[in-house]
């Protein structure tokens, strides 16, 4: 089993029984059609997609070399990135903005130092975050997924790389989440190792939980859509003794 924690099995799909003679419908508790057992209607499904502009639909570029979120992106007000260093085991550079960006773009994000993990069950890690908001959930319902660029070179020596979605179901109170207990377990994806620019496009219904995690009702990333909290890319050793030089870059993080 591999997981991340001091950071950032889902229930079945909802049983539908139709009773003969009756027409009668009934819909487990907690599943997404839940709102519909008594004849009302579940406003999320018929909620119709605002058509955002291109300029509002870029997270960051970088180029102007700032930490904010872009402040024309859709719905969004105050965001911004960091670097966070977890459970003790090393440095993190702070200044994160660098020259040379993906496709020949001025800058990006570049996150490297060295982590320590003891193998003691901490699981530090290096993360680079975006708080989308300055407060509250980010709504990203009008979004089909998002694709961002990133590279990994061959120094980097993490065990685990992977990108998460943080949101109320899977992050604590202390991060403006709802999650008691085995939280952390975002929905997302493991991230390759990569000497030059890839492009990472994601699509929300493809995205998928590791599985160690707490319970989310409904299990489904697209029913949490306006639940974002922040996006987090996290480089460690897995619970691996050892120390490891970390090296990544993002750029270009945008929804579509």
């Amino acid at each position: 089993m591999v997981r991340f924690r001091g950071f950032s099995f889902w229930l079945g799909a909802a049983a539908i029984s139709l009773l003969a003679g009756c027409g009668a419908v009934f819909y487990n508790e907690g599943s997404k059609e839940s709102s519909l057992a008594a004849g009302l209607h579940n406003p999320e499904v018929a909620k119709a997609k605002v058509q955002v502009p291109a300029d509002q639909c870029m997270v960051s570029d970088f180029n102007n070399g700032s930490k904010n979120v872009n402040p024309k992106l859709f719905g969004a007000s105050g965001g911004q990135w960091m670097a966070i260093s977890s459970g003790g085991g090393g440095t993190i550079n702070s200044d994160l903005i660098a020259d040379g960006g993906a496709h020949g773009d001025a800058k990006a994000v570049h996150i490297y130092g060295k982590l320590t993990d003891k193998g003691d069950k901490s699981y530090p890690g290096f993360q680079l975050q975006c708080h989308l908001k300055d407060t509250g959930f980010y709504d990203a319902s009008n979004f089909t997924g998002m694709f961002f660029y990133y590279k990994c070179p061959s120094d980097d020596t993490a065990v685990k790389r992977r990108f998460g979605i943080g949101m109320a179901a899977t992050l604590p109170s202390d991060q403006g989440g709802t999650c008691s207990n085995n939280c952390y377990d975002h929905f997302g994806v493991d991230l390759p190792s990569s000497g030059d620019w890839v492009k990472m496009t994601l699509v929300f219904t493809d995205i998928k939980r590791e599985g160690w995690g707490g319970a989310v009702i409904p299990p489904d990333l697209t029913d949490h859509l306006s639940e974002f909290i922040n996006f987090a890319w996290t480089h460690s050793g897995n619970n691996v003794a050892g120390t490891y030089n970390i090296d990544y870059w993002v750029d270009d993080v945008e929804f579509f």
